[in-house]
């Protein structure tokens, strides 16, 4: 039986998986003149962004106890499918669209992936305390 306190972190990370999502979703539609400026790389830019959604996603999954090689791989290829969707539909609010801006997500994904997975590894060869 699940514990109560398990199925409130599921919602929790579930909830902030999609309020995130829908808040990147909608800020990559705004025509770009309605943006502020900001600072730096585009490029780092949609790495960044691309990091966070990943790693919520991989957080969500592992959560609901999506194990590793299904987890990683139905991460990136939604990943891969979801931001070349994003950059096709760009230019219907007069945005730019580059194969550079998707590259760029995809590198956010892969090293939230790699990272993630990386300390999961490392966090389950640690030795464990007894008391």
């Amino acid at each position: 039986m699940t514990r109560p306190s398990h199925i409130m972190r599921r919602r929790l990370v579930l909830s902030a998986c999609i309020i995130v999502w829908a808040g990147a979703l909608i800020a990559t539609h705004i025509p770009a003149e309605r943006l502020p400026r900001v600072g730096g790389s585009d490029k780092l830019l949609h790495a960044a962004g691309y990091f966070v959604i990943s790693g919520l996603f991989w957080l969500t999954l592992r959560v609901h106890g999506v194990a590793g090689a299904k987890r990683i791989t139905l991460i990136f290829f939604t990943m891969l499918a979801y931001a070349a969707i994003d950059e096709i539909t760009q230019p219907l609010v007069g945005r730019g669209s580059s194969i550079g801006d998707w590259l760029a997500d995809i590198t956010g994904t892969i090293i939230a992936l790699i990272l993630l997975e990386l300390l999961t590894l490392a966090r389950s060869w640690s030795p464990r305390r007894t008391k």
